[in-house]
């Protein structure tokens, strides 16, 4: 029987927003995929959040953090965030820093 990986939602997210181990996604219920399709965001998903970047030679090189939504904390929904990313053990790292067998 083949086994299929279910991807996890690549949303754009603007990095500027990150504070640690957290991620601001959105100020509203929805966040744009990278095909520019809205998601309705909810708690204890899994995505990988990219936000366009290059590398020294101006190739693209996008700045990638996986990780589960969660709303966001007091602190960052007085500033107008709604949901935030949990950043796995990864961290924040260019997305050709990834290994091959993690880009499965």
């Amino acid at each position: 029987m083949a086994r299929y990986q279910l991807r996890s939602p690549r949303l754009h997210a603007d990095f500027n927003g990150y504070f640690g181990d957290l991620l601001c996604l959105s100020h509203g219920d929805t966040c744009q995929t990278e095909h520019g399709e809205a998601v309705e965001l909810r708690e204890g998903m899994i995505v990988t959040a990219y936000d366009p970047d290059a590398n020294e030679a101006g190739e693209r090189d996008d700045l990638i953090a996986t990780g589960i939504v969660e709303p966001s904390p007091e602190w960052l929904r007085c500033r107008g965030s709604r949901w935030c990313l949990r950043i796995d053990e990864n961290g924040l790292r260019s997305e050709s820093d990834i290994p091959p067998s993690e880009k499965a």
